[in-house]
């Protein structure tokens, strides 16, 4: 039973997020170098119902929401620019001179091509549902662009509460956890929450899938209905991202895993509850494959991405060639992405809003706490067989993440692409990993509960308090830029 006192810190921390996220969504202006232009450009084709069947050029529709209101401040600097500052939204403008500019932006942004396309359809469903309402309660405009925007600000209020639920499940006498894990989820200043992209889904569906799984470890009696919920779970997790791969192995080899082998043969019930997750996860997970087979060739749809991009597939022996496997391109691989997980990948006139101090505490205190985390379980310091468990998941989830993303950077040579490069071959985009946050954050914490419980139960708490004002104070003063931008929502 949650107590009213407990259940008010949550509830405050859930609408903390919920307005940090809406404060920095309402600050950037239309459309983020993460590709935002290519999302909203899905979101329109499925708010008709129309699911993309090829890498085509941007739509008509999409480009007459993007040629007035975005804005060239990520990309550009204002001495780029005549007089040294950067012009005025063209939804501001008014004068004969302005459909000659109108004409110019168009021209230059309908030559884009939406790699983005065979991405899965969960996001963008919900998505343009959302902008459905949103039309429908008055919003035109700038202001409908940022109300798809502001779907986030739910998402982001979820995901704390997932991370909450989780921690309560796994250690309901521990407060460090328990309110340590919804705290750091609270506070991460992860700015791919400030733009429209698929990635900002992924922690809910996984963290709804990790719950799931929690259950299986708890129960020597599994339901159909745990079953068919996991098995939703699993579909979910997939059909918003296919980085979310990883998750959904590690959920099922230990679903399996404990079904088979751990839970007693006579409290089994038959094959019920795994056939019954089988039939939710791969009924709409195969649909999509199968979709994707008959319209862009293969069943995850990357081949025509990968050609697009200039990517190439490199000989197996070739793999092992790779910078990766020398502790300095091992390190370049984790302290990247890492901090790309942590801040996010947004530019701003060119260059990425980012700190070295916070960069450089952000890998390096990743990398003690998640040792540390390893060292506490192996020692079991005071952990119940379900809580060892129940973290080491979670260490394997982020762990078989960032194996992923360094599988795929030996993989392919990337020719002419800018991200990743020949020059910088690794997967570094943090947001990929948007599904392991809810793991992350409670093995961090379980990581800083380990080396100061012992010398007090509240320091922890305090520890993580400090890191939270820290990366909240670097956030804000890496991201005041922004707020002056003539193009944002707080200039209406």
């Amino acid at each position: 039973m949650i107590s009213p006192s407990e259940r008010a810190v949550i509830s405050l921390l859930c609408l903390i997020a919920a307005v940090r996220v809406f404060i920095f969504s309402a600050a950037f202006p239309f459309f983020s170098n993460i590709d935002e232009d290519l999302h909203f450009d899905l979101i329109t084709q499925y708010s008709h119902g129309q699911f993309p069947r090829t890498l085509e050029p941007l739509k008509d529709e999409t480009l007459a929401w993007i040629v007035p209101y975005a804005s060239p401040e990520f990309l550009f600097r204002p001495e780029q620019f005549p007089g040294g500052k950067i012009p005025e939204p063209l939804w501001k403008q008014i004068g004969p001179e302005v459909g000659e500019e109108i004409a110019v932006t168009r021209a230059g942004w309908s030559s884009e091509i939406n790699i983005e396309s065979s991405q899965p359809p969960l996001y963008y469903i919900v998505a343009s549902s959302w902008w459905w309402v949103g039309k429908h309660i008055g919003l035109v405009g700038v202001r409908a662009l940022y109300w798809i925007r502001f779907l986030n600000v739910l998402l982001v209020a979820i995901m704390v509460w997932l991370g909450y639920l989780i921690a309560r499940t796994i250690a309901p006498d521990r407060a460090d956890l328990r309110i340590g894990v919804p705290l750091l989820l609270a506070f991460i200043p992860q700015n791919v929450f400030y733009a429209m992209n698929n990635d900002v889904l992924s922690p809910v569906c996984c963290g709804a899938l990790f719950l799931c799984v929690l259950q299986w470890l708890r129960t020597d009696a599994p339901s159909w209905a745990l079953g068919a919920l996991t098995g939703l779970a699993i579909a979910a997790a997939y059909l918003t991202k296919l980085s979310n791969l990883p998750i959904i192995i590690i959920a099922l080899l230990v679903i399996i895993g404990r079904y088979f082998w751990t839970i007693p043969r006579k409290s089994r019930a038959g094959f019920l509850p795994v056939a019954t997750l089988i039939f939710f996860a791969a009924i709409p997970i195969g649909s999509w494959m199968v979709w994707l087979k008959f319209q862009f060739g293969d069943f995850t749809g990357s081949t025509a991405k990968i050609a697009l991009l200039d990517w190439t597939r490199k000989p197996f022996a070739a793999w092992w060639q790779h910078p990766i496997f020398t502790p300095r391109g091992l390190w370049i691989l984790w302290s990247d992405l890492i901090a790309s997980f942590w801040r996010g990948e947004v530019s701003w006139h060119g260059h990425a809003l980012k700190w070295g101090l916070c960069d450089g505490f952000f890998a390096v205190s990743s990398l003690i706490l998640l040792a540390s985390g390893i060292v506490g379980l192996s020692r079991r310091a005071g952990l119940s067989t379900f809580q060892q468990h129940a973290i080491s998941i979670a260490i394997l989830i982020f762990l078989a993440g960032i194996a992923f993303l360094g599988l795929l950077s030996i993989q392919f040579d990337f020719g002419s692409c800018i991200n990743p490069s020949q020059a910088h071959p690794y997967f570094t985009s943090g947001r990929l990993l948007s599904g392991a946050l809810i793991p992350f954050a409670l093995l961090y914490v379980y990581g800083i509960a380990f080396l100061f419980r012992r010398i007090n139960a509240a320091l922890p708490l305090v520890v993580l308090g400090v890191i939270v004002v820290f990366v909240t104070g670097s956030e804000i003063a890496i991201n005041r830029v922004v707020f002056s931008s003539e193009h944002n929502w707080f200039h209406l």
